[in-house]
C-alpha cells in the first residue's frame, strides 16, 4: 500500500534521504504472509518518517489490525494518510528482507528499505476539505462505482484506482475532462453518464483503493499511472494546497 511533481511546488518542503531502515510484522491467524510482508514495509516507512524529523506523533495503536478485513484496511489506510500531513515518502527500495520464527513460534517479517522522505514546513488548509458519500467497502465482482463530492472551497478532483498488481487515474479520463469544482456544491461521479467506474476481479476476493486528491490549483498528472508515480506525485504536492482522501474497496467475484 499507499505517491511527476508536474505544477507542484517544492516551496516549503525538503527531502530527506534514510538508509536501510527497517519494518517488522509478525503473520497472524487474520492476515497471510503476503499482507505481513507488506505491513512490515508499511512499517518502515512509517520509521523511515520518524528518522527523517517528521514532526507528527505517530500512534502505534493507529496501525493495529482487526479480524474484518474491511475495517483493518480501513483503519490502515487511515493512519498512513494522517501521518502524511507533515511528511511522506516518495519513494523507496526494499534492500533486505528476512522470513524467520520468534521466540514464540510465530513466523515474522523483516523488511529493510532505503527511502526519499518529502518534508513539509508548511501547515494543511482544514478549511480545504471535502465531503464525500456513496463509497461502499463492499463490492461484488463486476460492479459499478459511483460516489458524491461537496467541496468546502473550490477546486479540482483528481481520482485514482490501487489494486496490488496495477493502477489507473480514475478521473479525469479521455471520456471526462478536469473541471473547477464549486464550493458547497454536490457533485455526483462518474460525472457522464456514458460512463461507467467499474470494480472486478478474477480472484475470490481483492482489495483496491480509491484515493481523492482534491487541490487548490488544477495539478494534471502527466506520469504513467504507476503505484510509485501515483504516491511521488500526491508527496510532491503541499499539503496547504491538498485535500487527500483514501478508501479501501473490498471487492468479492
Amino acid at each position: 500500500m499507499v505517491c511527476a511533481l508536474g505544477t507542484s511546488s517544492s516551496f516549503g518542503q525538503q527531502r530527506k534521504k534514510v538508509d536501510h531502515v527497517k519494518g517488522e510484522w509478525v503473520v497472524s491467524n487474520d492476515i497471510t504472509p503476503m499482507q505481513a510482508r507488506e505491513n512490515a514495509i508499511n512499517q518502515a516507512k512509517i520509521e523511515a518518517l520518524r528518522q527523517a524529523g517528521v514532526p507528527e506523533f505517530i500512534s502505534e495503536s493507529n496501525l493495529q489490525y482487526h479480524s474484518e478485513k474491511p475495517e483493518q484496511m480501513k483503519e490502515l489506510f487511515e493512519s498512513l494518510a494522517s501521518v502524511a500531513i507533515s511528511g511522506e515518502v516518495s519513494e523507496f527500495s526494499i534492500v533486505k528482507e528476512e522470513k524467520k520464527l520468534n521466540e514464540y513460534g510465530n513466523i515474522v517479517f523483516d523488511v529493510w528499505i532505503d527511502a526519499t522522505v518529502v518534508v513539509h514546513q508548511s501547515a494543511k488548509d482544514q478549511g480545504f476539505n471535502m465531503e464525500v458519500r456513496g463509497v461502499r467497502e463492499g463490492y461484488s465482482s463486476p460492479d459499478q462505482l459511483s460516489f458524491e463530492v461537496t467541496p468546502w472551497k473550490e477546486g479540482y478532483l483528481t481520482a485514482f484506482i490501487l489494486s496490488e498488481k496495477e493502477s489507473s487515474q480514475l478521473y479525469p479520463n479521455n471520456s471526462e475532462g478536469q473541471e473547477r469544482l464549486a464550493a458547497q456544491t454536490v457533485y455526483h461521479f462518474p460525472r457522464s453518464k456514458a460512463v461507467e467506474y467499474e470494480v472486478s476481479t478474477e480472484n475470490s476476493i481483492e482489495i483496491n483503493c480509491l484515493i481523492l486528491l482534491y487541490t487548490k490549483e488544477e495539478i494534471p498528472f502527466m506520469k504513467e499511472p504507476t503505484h510509485q508515480n501515483i504516491l511521488k506525485f500526491i508527496a510532491g504536492i503541499d499539503p496547504a494546497r491538498k485535500s487527500l482522501k483514501t478508501y479501501p474497496l473490498l471487492i468479492k467475484k
